[in-house]
C-alpha cells in the first residue's frame, strides 16, 4: 500500500494539513486567550491611569479613532479659548 496512513487508512488531504498547521493554529489560539485575559484584567498596575473624557464614559467600547477625535477636540478647545 502506498502513501502515509493514519489509524490503518489513507490520510486526506484535509488531515495532513491539519497535521502541518496544528501547532500554530494552536499557537493562535493561546495568543487569543492571553489578549482575552489580559483585556478583562483589572489594571491595578497602573492606579494613576487617565479615565475617559466624560463624553466617552457612558460607552463600553470606545474606538481609537473616538479617542482620538476627543483629543483633537478638546486641544482645539484649550487653543481657541
Amino acid at each position: 500500500m502506498s502513501g502515509e496512513t493514519l489509524y490503518g487508512r489513507a490520510r486526506t488531504s484535509r488531515e495532513t494539513w491539519w497535521a502541518q498547521h496544528r501547532e500554530a493554529s494552536l499557537n493562535w489560539l493561546a495568543l487569543g486567550l492571553l489578549l482575552a485575559a489580559w483585556n478583562a484584567s483589572d489594571n491595578e498596575a497602573v492606579p494613576d491611569a487617565r479615565r475617559r473624557p466624560e463624553s466617552l464614559r457612558g460607552y463600553s467600547y470606545v474606538s481609537v479613532r473616538a479617542a482620538s477625535s476627543m483629543k483633537l477636540q478638546r486641544t482645539r478647545s484649550e487653543a481657541a479659548g
